[in-house]
């Protein structure tokens, strides 16, 4: 199995049980069935290529470029053409959650599921076109509470645990024997869960805007470091929480997004679904 990764983080802190996987610097809307070459520090150029529905490396020397200010990186940046799904379904996975599911592309391709951020972001038409139709048999999913899945915003049985039992009902519904995990934010770590629960179902993974769900990391998002960056996004988040209350966000936001008044929870829920935009 290879992964495959858009930001630069160690890893191996992460994988810990999964040493045998190798991290490449991949670009994100590469076809992994053409031969595309693409730069990585003006250094070497890492030629990816599908074989029997794997992925082949090799190394060639470029010119160095480290002394000069024109190192570029040389990604195809374009999306795949709009296209509609072939198949649509919904799948009860417990007594409470029912998910929706969808494919696209070619019914005959290598199977990819598409695990999308948040959680409770849901999927779009929009995520398709990560993928070459032509090759890849695409499915998507919104996980529970998220998107078409009912029912909307429940956080009953919704634990990860439930999400990487949930992956797996629906790749043996859809009758995959193995299939590549694309995840992307709270996707990315979706991914590396279920591929650690899972390894044998798994041909590979592609990571994007890794968030690994980390305290460091959730206390930067929801507890002000963002702010500094994207202040217009973070005053209104801010605004809806008393300030007698704003000395933890995330214990504030949660007490709201448990609440069973759904003129308190709605706005909660709108603000943090607005936050993973």
């Amino acid at each position: 199995m290879k992964v495959l990764g858009f930001n630069s983080i160690p890893i191996n802190t992460t994988l810990s049980s999964l040493s045998h996987f190798q991290l490449f610097h991949f670009p994100p809307l590469h076809n992994p069935s053409s031969s595309n070459n693409f730069t990585i520090s003006g250094r070497k150029k890492l030629v990816l290529r599908a074989q029997n529905l794997g992925y082949k490396s090799e190394e060639q020397p470029v010119i160095d470029l480290m002394d000069s200010e024109k190192e570029v990186m040389e990604l195809n940046r374009n999306l795949y053409q709009n296209i509609e799904p072939y198949g649509t379904g919904f799948l009860k996975v417990s007594d409470i959650h029912t998910i929706y599911w969808e494919q696209s592309g070619n019914p005959s391709g290598h199977p990819v599921v598409f695990l999308h951020g948040g959680p409770g972001g849901g999927t779009a038409p929009s995520n398709r076109r990560f993928f070459d139709p032509d090759f890849y048999r695409i499915i998507l999913f919104d996980q529970r509470g998220s998107g078409k899945s009912t029912p909307h915003a429940c956080l009953e049985e919704n634990t990860t645990q439930h999400l990487i039992d949930d992956i797996e009902k629906l790749r043996e519904h859809l009758e995959i024997p193995e299939w590549q995990v694309f995840g992307g934010s709270w996707g990315s770590t979706l991914a590396l869960a279920y591929s650690q629960a899972h390894p044998d179902k798994v041909t590979g993974m592609v990571l994007r805007g890794i968030f690994l769900v980390r305290k460091k990391e959730i206390d930067w998002f929801y507890e002000g470091g963002a702010a500094a960056i994207y202040p217009d996004a973070w005053e209104p988040f801010r605004d809806l929480i008393p300030e007698n209350e704003r000395g933890s966000f995330l214990h504030a936001y949660k007490k709201r997004l448990n609440s069973d008044d759904l003129e308190t929870q709605t706005p909660c829920i709108y603000q943090v679904l607005v936050c993973w935009e």
